[in-house]
């Protein structure tokens, strides 16, 4: 594990002035705001809680959080026993803490036997296996009247107390995530597996509808759309990925599916609006959205504006780029839409992860932080309780923890997953994504985000790992690119399943003569000035190009050997430019592969950066911009730039004409 240096402390500690010195230059508007920090979870029962929340006090926290077991709490129907919990909002209280309730309805380990042998309950079926599991279905409207009784009582019995910070709402999944059962939890007592729940009848008929409605009861239609031959509209039933009757169909069924989920979610946060007009809503969402799952975070996001609410994201764990990348469709879409939105990890995380966690939160605009109770933020010394090591962190940088308004120019778009990808194909694009950011900070636009507007105030889109795309997502983005945007597409040729496909072709300067031609070579670089950091590199070998490009492109990478292998290249349309790609691009040396990646894709994102830049169509490289400095990161808001530094050494800074001095494993602010 990769534990902070207790040596490296002192370093840190001598620093703290000019920190808090820089913190309260860079976030004077924002003093009064600050971020919400909770930790799970902490009870009365526990012998040494008092000193714990002390600590935890000390550290800035403001908030307990509690799992809430509905089957604990209503053992039998309609008598409901809230003493176990009273007793621990007692306890807050004396601390001067908030609360804030993980109220859970749906999970198996949370809901009482009653609800689950109701008659009227339907419960989750795969397609898998036509199985039943222990959870109830998201289509049970047997479940919404249970869950909207439940939330009322909740609200009569707690809502007068003035304790709570915010509630977060579980609705499904294993956990209490808005996703599908996954894993199933303790003891495992009941079907489940990462699948397709949506085999009960409910289900079903849902998707009958939703397909009725979306082709305006014509059978026809649908028919011509799917290639399909269906008798009828009630001889539709889900289907698996390999049962599709074509992409078409499939696109269509997952957006049901996932919206199916978005629509449980929407259902809660209604009610729970209903019940607290006047709290914060966390809605908890989690995993990464692969087609099982059934999320859309960036649909959950504008469900949870609709309510005046926010999204808790689950899924962080010790590596700051690859947490940004696990959390920032979540945070980009609730800023987009007007959400507030929380960052929780999914286990404990490293010390100096948690100073990664910490920055993540500062940057992104989140408005919670999220920790768990572990030895790494409050530890054990000689039977007493003391500051762990991530603890340290914490208490180093609470006062720099407000809501911030981050600037960020670089759109990295967010390929919604589908089932054709495999897990090798999701670590390929999840590996770009974290090195993207160690480059530059960016915000995710999925399909939805780009069609509503996201490109808006921004000067760099980045597509990669996309397999399919909706035409009008191309139009949007070709229409940005025309007004000046500067697009890379690294590596993909995604398809436009509602169209004829050639949209994205003719964007980045393919043509219907178009080939793709395979062959084991070297690369040659076109144009050495433009590329520096490839044209550096001893030997790179491809195996991939195309012949035949647009006549408009300028060569820029190609196999050596022949003059119409094109691997990359650049082409202008209107005010803007496309930067294509098309060379090896695992970010990753695997031990099987004989190709020495080198971090192509990278190196070709950070060169053309620069030749935009150059040439004048990009006017001004983004400020969070970083070509050369390992573990050193960047981000801008409204106010300030922010640097994190995640090695352990000391680093002069050199940025815009000012040198500054970075302590290892910190923080430090220079404001506008």
């Amino acid at each position: 594990m990769n534990r902070l240096r207790r040596a490296s402390i002192p370093a840190v500690w001598l620093i703290l002035p000019v920190i808090l010195f820089c913190r309260t230059r860079l976030f004077p508007a924002q003093a009064e705001l600050p971020m919400e920090l909770t930790v799970c979870s902490v009870s009365h029962v526990d012998k040494d809680a008092d000193s714990r929340l002390d600590l935890l006090k000390q550290l800035g926290v403001t908030s307990i959080q509690t799992y809430i077991f509905w089957n604990k709490v209503e053992k039998e129907p309609g008598r409901l026993d809230w003493s176990e919990y009273d007793a621990d909002v007692t306890l807050f209280k004396k601390h001067g803490l908030k609360w804030v309730p993980f109220i859970i309805a749906g999970p198996w380990y949370v809901t009482p036997g009653f609800v689950r042998k109701d008659p009227g309950i339907v419960m989750l079926r795969c397609l898998e296996h036509g199985r039943e599991s222990a959870i109830p279905s998201i289509w049970s409207p047997r479940l919404c009247e249970y869950v909207r009784t439940y939330l009322r009582k909740f609200a009569e019995h707690y809502a007068p107390m003035n304790v709570l910070e915010s509630i977060n709402l579980g609705v499904s999944g294993d956990y209490g995530e808005a996703i599908f059962s996954v894993l199933g939890n303790w003891p495992g007592e009941y079907h489940s597996h990462a699948g397709y729940w949506c085999g009960d009848p409910l289900a079903a008929a849902d998707f009958q509808r939703a397909m009725k409605a979306l082709y305006q009861d014509d059978l026809a239609a649908l028919n011509r759309s799917w290639n399909s031959g269906y008798s009828s509209f009630e001889a539709l039933v889900p289907f698996l990925p390999g049962k599709a009757p074509s992409e078409h169909a499939w696109q269509e069924f997952l957006r049901w599916y996932r919206g199916a989920m978005t629509g449980h979610a929407e259902f809660w946060m209604a009610a729970a609006r209903a019940c607290f007009p006047d709290t914060e809503i966390y809605l908890c969402t989690g995993g990464d959205m692969t087609p099982e799952h059934g999320s859309d975070f960036s649909a959950q996001a504008e469900v949870a504006a609709k309510y005046g609410g926010g999204v808790r994201i689950t899924n962080e764990a010790s590596s700051f780029p690859h947490n940004v990348r696990l959390t920032r469709l979540v945070g980009s879409a609730c800023r987009f839409y007007g959400a507030y939105f929380g960052h929780e990890p999914a286990s404990a995380v490293t010390p100096v992860g948690m100073l990664g966690r910490l920055f993540n939160a500062l940057t992104s605009g989140a408005r919670q932080l999220f920790l768990y109770n572990t030895p790494e933020l409050i530890g054990l010394e000689a039977d007493r309780l003391v500051i762990g090591e991530g603890g340290r962190f914490q208490l180093l940088y609470k006062n720099l923890l407000r809501r911030t308004i981050p600037v960020i120019e670089t759109g990295l778009f967010f390929p919604t997953p589908v089932s054709r990808q495999t897990a090798r194909d999701r670590e390929v694009f999840g590996n770009l994504a974290a090195e993207i950011r160690r480059a530059v900070d960016y915000d995710f636009l999925d399909e939805r985000l780009i069609q509503a507007g996201g490109l808006a105030g921004k000067t760099v889109l980045v597509i990669a790992g996309a397999d399919a795309l909706e035409a009008r997502t191309v139009a949007r983005i070709s229409e940005w690119v025309s007004a000046g945007g500067i697009l890379f597409a690294l590596g993909c040729r995604p398809v436009a399943w509602d169209d004829d496909g050639a949209a994205f072709d003719r964007l980045v300067g393919l043509t219907p003569a178009s080939d793709e031609i395979q062959g084991i070579t070297e690369i040659a670089v076109n144009a050495r000035e433009r590329m520096p950091s490839i044209a550096a590199l001893a030997s790179v070998i491809v195996a991939r190009a195309f012949k035949d490009v647009s006549p408009d492109t300028v060569p820029l990478l190609s196999m050596r050997y022949t003059d119409r292998g094109r691997v990359a290249w650049t082409r202008p349309q209107g005010k803007g430019r496309i930067y294509a790609y098309y060379g090896p691009m695992d970010i990753e040396q695997h031990e099987e592969s004989w190709v020495v990646t080198q971090n192509l894709p990278l190196r070709f994102f950070k060169d053309g950066l620069r030749d935009a830049a150059r040439e004048g169509v990009l006017k001004s490289l983004p400020r969070s911009l970083n070509l050369d400095l390992p573990d050193i990161y960047f981000a801008e808001t409204e106010a300030g730039l922010a640097i994190l530094n995640m090695g352990r050494d000391p680093r002069k800074i050199v940025r815009e004409g000012r040198t500054v001095d970075v302590a290892g494993e910190s923080i430090f602010l220079i404001r506008k």
